[in-house]
C-alpha cells in the first residue's frame, strides 16, 4: 500500500528546513516503524511551500495505528526536534496503487 502524503507550510523558509533536516532522519526511522519512504520532494515555484512524500506500508496493516505509534515514539521526537510543528499547516494523504512506469 503505497500514499502521497502533502504537507503545506507556512513558509518555503519553513518547508526547506522540513525537507533537508527533518526528513532526512525519517528516511532512517521511519522503516523501523514499517513505514518505507519512497520518495521525497520539495514544491517549487508556487509551490515552494509544500514538501511531498511517497511511502510505502505493508500489505494488510494498519497504516493509522503504524502513524499514530511513530509519531508518539522517541524517535519521531527526535527527528522533530528543534522544529516548530505549528508550521505544518495541513497534511494531505491519497492512497495510490498503480504506476504506469
Amino acid at each position: 500500500m503505497k500514499q502521497l502524503r502533502i504537507y503545506t507550510l507556512k513558509s518555503k523558509i519553513a518547508a526547506l528546513e522540513y525537507f533537508q533536516h527533518h526528513w532526512m532522519k525519517h528516511l532512517s526511522s521511519l522503516p523501523k516503524f514499517g513505514i518505507a519512504v519512497n520518495d521525497v520532494y520539495l514544491g517549487a515555484d508556487d509551490n515552494a511551500d509544500k514538501v511531498m512524500a511517497i511511502v510505502s506500508y505493508p500489505a494488510e496493516s494498519d497504516a493509522k495505528a503504524l502513524d499514530r505509534k511513530y509519531m508518539q515514539s522517541d524517535e519521531f521526537k527526535g527527528d522533530m526536534a528543534g522544529f516548530d510543528l505549528s508550521n505544518i499547516i495541513s497534511v494531505e494523504e491519497f492512497w495510490i496503487s498503480e504506476r504506469l512506469f
